[in-house]
């Protein structure tokens, strides 16, 4: 294999490939932010932001910043000052939310799940009961770092029925497009999400849903520049409050036509198969899926005892390909590749092929010809 030709060459759950018509979209003269060709655009990306997201109306608003900025802003818009958050830890980004309540002055009460599992439900429940003051619950629905796809239907189903009052923030940075999402009828109260993952934009903006109950209280916000109580009425508009990132909504108006145009069912069931076809892969070489409830976003796998995730990770880089490993504690053992972005069963196959080569590169007796064969049967199986 030549080196530096392989593609895909972004095997991570973001950023992520991004197909050609949105790289064309990016390269376009840039509107000005309040000409009326731009004002149609973001509407029209707002609206088709909703479809996507499963939301009603054109409710959901685009914020210039990562997911990170937008989980900030559904925080410090929504939530009291000084109530309690309940935050659901799974993971390195259900961390990072608690983190973010408590710089924002939350008191904030930890529940935590096992490594590369879900969230006892009984034990929610006991928390949401003992919580004094209780204003918000955060939970991940795709917590990326462990792979695991949490049940945030069931965490919001209990949060209705044990605390009412309080809010269910939810981030689904790499679920949307991705899993399945009802905000509705799930009774979620914010919904958080990025460009980089699912929608297969480039980083930059962030997208957040709030429901009505969410915009209700009379919550004087946090922020500044992340208050979306600003940004409400121009979005409703067609504006926005400051100057948006325009490229990008370009490129992702282009991109949310073209999920629309698949259909958001098609678009789940195709990465569910290319994300079991990797999954597939890596256990016929000997990983384990460590996941117990896996994400179609990320495949997560432990690699075999001996071999170090990290090393694997620079084999695959030194044959082109940018394949995301473990965080934190799990570095040494997680790999977490991924086909999130622009991808079909081909990039699935060439990706098998990639994860039996760099493993070879690292443990030079890994089995030959056996990645590809077990894609191949996965996808044919959800086919």
């Amino acid at each position: 294999m030549t080196r530096g030709a392989f593609r895909p060459r972004l095997l991570a759950p973001g950023p992520v490939e991004v197909p050609p018509a949105v790289l064309e979209a990016l390269a376009r003269p840039v509107e000005h932010h309040r000409s009326p060709a731009f004002v149609a655009t973001f509407a029209r990306a707002r609206r088709r932001l909703a479809d996507v997201m499963a939301v009603p109306g054109d409710d959901v608003l685009i914020v210039t910043g990562s997911g990170t900025a937008g989980f900030e802003a559904a925080l410090a818009t929504a939530v009291p000052r000084g109530g309690t958050v309940l935050a659901l830890v799974g993971g390195k980004f259900g961390a990072r939310w608690a983190a973010m309540a408590e710089a924002l002055g939350h008191p904030v009460v930890r529940v935590s799940a096992p490594p590369g599992g879900d969230f006892d439900i009984a034990v929610v429940a006991e928390r949401l009961r003992a919580t004094a003051d209780l204003a918000a619950v955060t939970v991940v629905h795709s917590e990326t770092s462990t792979g695991v796809l949490h049940d945030v239907e069931a965490v919001a189903a209990v949060v209705r029925r044990e605390r009412p009052e309080a809010l269910v923030i939810v981030d689904a940075v790499t679920s949307l497009a991705a899993a399945e999402l009802r905000p509705r009828e799930w009774g979620l109260d914010a919904v958080v999400s990025g460009s980089q993952k699912g929608v297969m934009t480039p980083p930059g903006l962030a997208f957040v849903w709030l429901s009505e109950r969410a915009w209700a209280p009379a919550v004087r916000p946090a922020a500044y520049y992340l208050d979306l109580r600003r940004e409400r009425p121009q979005q409703a508009r067609g504006q926005t409050a400051y100057t948006p990132a325009v490229s990008l909504v370009t490129g992702l108006d282009v991109a949310l036509g073209m999920l629309l145009e698949e259909g958001p069912d098609a678009v789940r069931r195709r990465r569910a198969a290319l994300n079991e076809a990797l999954l597939a892969a890596g256990v016929a070489l000997g990983m384990s899926r460590f996941a117990a409830r896996p994400s179609p976003a990320v495949a997560a796998l432990a690699v075999p005892a001996g071999v170090s995730a990290p090393d694997v990770v620079r084999a695959a880089r030194a044959r082109g390909a940018t394949l995301a490993g473990g965080q934190d504690e799990l570095a040494p053992t997680l790999l977490r590749p991924s086909l999130l972005g622009y991808a079909d069963r081909y990039d699935a196959v060439a990706a098998a092929q990639l994860l039996e080569d760099a493993l070879r590169d690292v443990v030079p007796a890994t089995p030959v010809g056996v990645a590809v064969p077990a894609a191949l049967r996965a996808l044919d199986a959800m086919a």
